[in-house]
């Protein structure tokens, strides 16, 4: 019987334990902006935007995310399970960006995000392929006043 018991609390303990790690992943990323540094692409390929603040992500509140495009705004709802995230519901504005734009790339990327890594003050989306990820840093929003 006490073995029994100590099983049950063991398991109890550590299901609590996972979801509080699952709880503060999505914390850690809740009301939290990210401007984008690099895309990395097939043939070690690297896409630096000319305004890192044109492409940025705000994560926010119920699970929502803001979403800066250059020109165009855009949309969607997330949710993290470990290293895992869904981005779900893309909406975006289809303006025509002026060139070199990476509009196209960057919300192509976003769209086949499947996990992400929080490191050294850095956001790391990859996509379903070894070849594209996107590399992000902190957006500190600075008036021009």
């Amino acid at each position: 019987m006490f073995f029994r018991l100590l099983i049950v609390s063991v398991f109890f303990v550590s299901s609590l334990l996972s979801i509080d790690r699952v709880a503060a992943q999505e914390n850690s990323l809740e009301n939290t902006s990210w401007q984008l540094k690099t895309i990395f692409g097939f043939n070690n390929a690297e896409y630096t935007p000319e305004n890192p603040s044109d492409y940025l992500l705000r994560f926010r509140l119920d699970n929502r995310l803001q979403i800066e495009a250059d020109c165009n705004q855009a949309g969607a709802t997330w949710t993290v399970e470990q290293e895992t995230i869904s981005l779900t519901a893309l909406v975006t504005t289809r303006k025509l960006c002026i060139q070199p734009s990476l509009f196209n790339r960057y919300i192509m990327n976003l769209n086949r995000t499947e996990t992400f890594e929080l490191m050294d003050n850095r956001l790391i989306l990859r996509t379903s392929t070894e070849t594209d990820w996107m590399e992000f840093e902190p957006y500190i929003f600075t008036p021009s006043f």
